[in-house]
C-alpha cells in the first residue's frame, strides 16, 4: 500500500490542493481588478464556484483516505473487539455503496447536462457534474482498498452479503407498497439514527438515509440525488469556509497564537488568576482570526496548558478554562458555521459577525468573574504588575495579528469586498505575516496546510451537499410547519421555544459536532421563527451560542475530548472540574437568548 502512495495519493492532495490556490487566486485576481483597474471580471464567480465543486469532490476522496470524516462512536466504542470489526464491515460496504450510488447516478446527471451551458463562460456543465462520478471513482476505490486489506475480510463479506439481500428484499417489497407521508419521514430518521450510531460518516449516513426516503416514495428518480448535493455546494458564500479554515491554519503555523497570548497576560497578569484569564481574552482575540472552535482549542491549549500547569492550576482546572474559552469562542467573528447558517437562511454574513461580539464578551465575563474566585480560593499566585513600557512591547508585537480582524470585518462591513473575498484577503494577509515579517511558515510547510485545508473542505462540503437534500425532503413534507403548530400548541411565548432550541442544539452539538448538527437542525427550526415574533438574527446567534457549548460538552462532545487529551486528564475528572465552568456557559447562552439587545444592538446601530 505504500509503494502506490507516492503516485496515487500525493496526486490527489496535490490537485485538490492547486484547486484551491485556484480559487484563492481567482477571487482575489477579482478584487484587484474592480480596485486597482477599475475592471470586472464576469466569469471569476462562476469559474471559482465550478473549480470550487471539483475540489469538494476531491477533498472528499483525500477525506476518507485519511479517515477524517465525521462520525459518532460513542456507541461502537462500547462493544467487543469482534463485534467492532463486524460493524466495521457492514459500514465499509454502506461507504462503497454510497460511493456507487453517486458514480452511477452521477453519470446518468452527467449525461442529462450535456445540453445545459454556463451563462458566462459557454462551456457546458457536463465539465462540472463529471465531478460527481469522478468523486463516486474515487470514493468507491479507497474504500475498496481499505476492505479489501482489512484483516478481517470474513466479516466484510459477510456484510456486503446481507446489506446487498436487505437492499434487494427492500427494493422489491418497496415498489409494490405505497408508504404514507409521516412513515416516509419516519424511515428517514430512523435509518439516519441506525446509520449514525454505527459509526457511518455522517455525511455518507444523510445521504443513504435520504436515498431510503426517495426509493420509499417512488415518485421521485434518484437522479436528485447527485443534483441536490451539487446544488447544496454550488454556493460563492460557501467558498469563504476552505478561505477561512486555510487562513486559520497560516495563522496557527505562523507564530500568531503565542503574541496574542503574550498581549493578553500584559493586560491582566497583575490579577490573581491572570493566566487563565488571559486564556479567555487571548481566545477572544484568537477567534476572531482562526474561525474554528476546533482550530481554537488546539492552538491555545497546547500552549497554555503546560504554562498553567506550571504556574499552578490543577490540570482539570487548566483544561476547563481552555475548553469554556472555546467554547464561548464560536461566538466570536469571523465564524465558519456563522458563513453556513447565512447560506441556509439567506442571513448576512456580516451581521451575524457582528451580532457575536456582544454575547461574547458576555460569556467571557461571567469566565473571567468565575477564574478569579476560584483563584483565590485556591491561592494560585499572580504575576508581577507590567510596566507601561513592558505592555507597549507586546501590543506591539500583537498588533500586527490584531488587525486580522478590522482588515477581515472592516472589508465586509464597509461594503468594500464580500464574505468570501475577506477571507481571501485573510489568506494574504495570514502569509504575508506568516512568511515575510515572522518567517516561521516555510514554503515546505504550505503543502500540508493547502492538503490538510482540502481535506476538511471535503468532508465539511460533503456533509453540506448530502444535508441540502435532507433539507429539501424536510421542506417538501412540511416537517417546519409541524413542529411550529406542536410548539403553539404548548404555548405562543417563546420562551419555551427558545429552551428547546439551546437543548436541541446543545446535545446534537455534542454528539454530531457543530456542523453536522447546524445543517440538519436550522432548515427545521430556522422557519417557526416568525411564528413566535424571534428576531432571526437573534436567534441564529443563539444557535450559534449553543452550538459552540455543546460542541464541549461532557462526556460526548468533540472538543471536550481533545482539551482532555491536552491536558492530559481523564473525562471523569475533567468533567467534574468542568461543571462550573458549563454553569456559567449556560447562564451566558440564557442571557443572550432572553436579553437580545446583546445580539441586536450593534447591527441596529450599523443598520443592519
Amino acid at each position: 500500500m505504500s509503494q502506490d502512495r507516492p503516485n496515487q495519493i500525493q496526486f490527489l492532495e496535490w490537485t485538490a490542493a492547486l484547486l484551491l490556490i485556484a480559487v484563492a487566486f481567482i477571487v482575489a485576481l477579482e478584487v484587484v481588478c474592480r480596485y486597482l483597474l477599475n475592471a470586472s471580471l464576469p466569469w471569476s464567480e462562476e469559474i471559482s464556484r465550478y473549480l470550487f465543486i471539483w475540489g469538494n469532490f476531491l477533498g472528499a476522496g483525500v477525506a476518507l483516505k485519511r479517515r477524517a470524516h465525521i462520525s459518532v462512536d460513542s456507541l461502537v466504542t462500547r462493544l467487543s473487539e469482534s463485534a467492532r470489526q463486524r460493524l466495521e464491515g457492514a459500514v465499509g460496504v454502506l461507504v462503497f455503496g454510497f460511493a456507487l450510488l453517486l458514480l452511477y447516478y452521477g453519470t446518468m446527471s452527467l449525461s442529462a447536462s450535456i445540453g445545459q451551458y454556463s451563462i458566462t463562460m459557454g462551456f457546458s456543465l457536463a465539465w462540472v457534474f463529471i465531478a460527481v462520478p469522478v468523486g463516486g471513482l474515487l470514493l468507491a476505490w479507497f474504500q475498496g482498498r481499505a476492505m479489501i486489506v482489512r484483516q478481517a475480510r470474513g466479516s466484510t463479506w459477510i456484510a456486503a452479503v446481507t446489506i446487498a439481500v436487505l437492499v434487494a428484499a427492500f427494493m422489491v417489497i418497496g415498489k409494490g407498497v405505497t408508504v404514507p407521508p409521516g412513515t416516509l419521514v419516519l424511515a428517514l430518521v430512523v435509518a439516519l439514527i441506525v446509520l449514525i450510531a454505527i459509526n457511518t460518516p455522517i455525511a455518507v449516513a444523510v445521504g443513504l438515509a435520504c436515498v431510503v426516503y426517495l426509493l420509499l416514495k417512488h415518485d421521485i428518480p434518484l437522479v436528485v440525488f447527485p443534483h441536490r448535493i451539487v446544488g447544496g455546494m454550488d454556493s460563492f458564500l460557501l467558498l469563504a469556509i476552505p478561505l477561512f479554515i486555510l487562513a486559520g491554519d497560516l495563522m496557527n503555523t505562523g507564530g500568531i497564537t503565542e503574541r496574542l497570548v503574550t498581549f493578553a497576560r500584559a493586560l491582566v497578569g497583575h490579577i490573581r488568576g491572570s493566566l487563565g484569564m488571559s486564556t479567555v481574552i487571548g481566545e477572544y482575540f484568537f477567534s476572531g482570526i482562526s474561525g474554528s472552535s476546533v482550530a481554537d482549542v488546539s492552538a491555545m491549549g497546547s500552549l497554555l496548558i503546560p504554562s498553567m500547569k506550571r504556574a499552578g492550576y490543577r490540570p482539570e482546572t487548566a483544561m476547563s478554562i481552555v475548553a469554556s474559552s472555546s467554547a464561548m469562542g464560536m461566538l466570536v467573528p469571523p465564524c465558519i458555521p456563522m458563513v453556513v447558517l447565512a447560506s441556509l437562511t439567506n442571513l448576512s454574513v456580516a451581521a451575524l459577525f457582528i451580532a457575536g461580539f456582544l454575547p461574547a464578551a458576555c460569556m467571557a465575563l461571567l469566565l473571567l468573574v468565575l477564574i478569579y474566585i476560584q483563584a483565590r480560593r485556591e491561592g494560585v499566585p499572580r504575576d508581577t504588575r507590567q510596566s507601561a513600557l513592558d505592555l507597549l512591547r507586546s501590543f506591539r508585537r500583537a498588533i500586527l495579528p490584531l488587525l486580522t480582524p478590522v482588515i477581515i470585518l472592516g472589508g465586509i462591513l464597509g461594503g468594500v469586498v464580500t464574505p468570501t473575498e475577506a477571507a481571501v484577503l485573510g489568506v494574504i494577509y495570514a502569509l504575508v505575516l506568516g512568511m515575510l515579517v515572522y518567517r516561521e511558515i516555510r514554503p515546505r510547510d504550505l503543502v500540508p496546510i493547502l492538503v490538510n485545508t482540502a481535506s476538511l473542505t471535503g468532508m465539511v462540503m460533503l456533509l453540506v451537499g448530502t444535508a441540502s437534500l435532507l433539507s429539501w425532503i424536510f421542506a417538501a413534507e412540511g416537517i417546519p410547519l409541524l413542529l411550529a403548530n406542536w410548539m403553539l400548541a404548548l404555548s405562543t411565548h417563546p420562551a419555551p421555544f427558545l429552551l428547546l432550541t439551546i437543548f436541541v442544539f446543545l446535545v446534537f452539538g455534542a454528539v454530531l459536532e457543530g456542523l453536522p448538527a447546524l445543517i440538519i437542525l436550522a432548515p427545521i427550526f430556522f422557519p417557526v421563527v416568525s411564528r413566535f415574533g424571534l428576531d432571526p438574527l437573534h436567534y441564529g446567534t443563539v444557535i450559534i451560542g449553543a452550538l459552540g457549548i455543546g460542541l464541549f460538552l461532557p462526556p460526548f462532545g468533540v472538543g471536550f475530548f481533545i482539551a482532555c487529551g491536552l491536558g492530559q486528564v481523564n473525562v471523569e475528572a475533567a468533567t467534574r472540574a468542568y461543571m462550573p465552568y458549563l454553569l456559567m456557559l449556560l447562564v451566558g447562552i440564557l442571557i443572550v437568548a432572553f436579553v437580545p439587545w446583546l445580539a441586536l444592538v450593534i447591527p441596529r446601530l450599523m443598520n443592519f
